[in-house]
């Protein structure tokens, strides 16, 4: 797979290598791989959520991880460990419906998750999180946004797979 900078060329949106913010638009499979990745190891509140039905949109907000911003050959031989996080939104147009699993609806109100994968078919979209929870949601056409709210901030902390 090519790293993430070259891909997101293929994606609609912007996407520059100095940005100050992400956004992007997928509407098929390979685009929803690259928001995936770029999704993996964000923090989620379990109240983020917000479904407007009347519209048919699932909004989550996210703390994601720049991906984006690493090269491996520098992961690998840098001494210099900052990394950026930034608060994204996530969009999920062409809604019928949510299901939640089991697991999720057994957590506690202040509970945060890792955001694990997306897995997109043409009828659903499936978000798997940490501590084994998961959400279907029910689509009818693949349109998914992924937008950068604030500018990126910096940390020291890497997610470890």
């Amino acid at each position: 797979m090519r790293h993430i900078s070259y891909a997101l060329q293929d994606c609609y949106g912007c996407y520059d290598m100095n940005y100050e913010k992400l956004y992007i638009k997928a509407q098929n499979y390979e685009n929803c791989d690259i928001i995936s990745s770029l999704l993996q190891d964000s923090i989620f509140h379990i109240h983020s959520p917000s479904f407007h039905e009347n519209n048919g949109c699932l909004r989550l907000l996210l703390n994601r991880f720049c991906w984006e911003l690493t090269e491996e050959s520098t992961l690998e031989n840098s001494n210099d460990e900052t990394f950026f996080r930034v608060h994204s939104g996530l969009y999920i147009d062409n809604v019928n419906s949510i299901v939640i699993n089991d697991n999720f609806k057994k957590i506690k109100q202040d509970k945060y998750l890792n955001l694990l994968t997306m897995h997109v078919s043409s009828s659903e979209i499936n978000i798997l999180f940490s501590e084994h929870r998961s959400m279907c949601i029910k689509i009818n056409g693949i349109c998914v946004y992924l937008k950068d709210l604030h500018d990126r901030y910096p940390t020291s902390i890497q997610p470890k797979h």
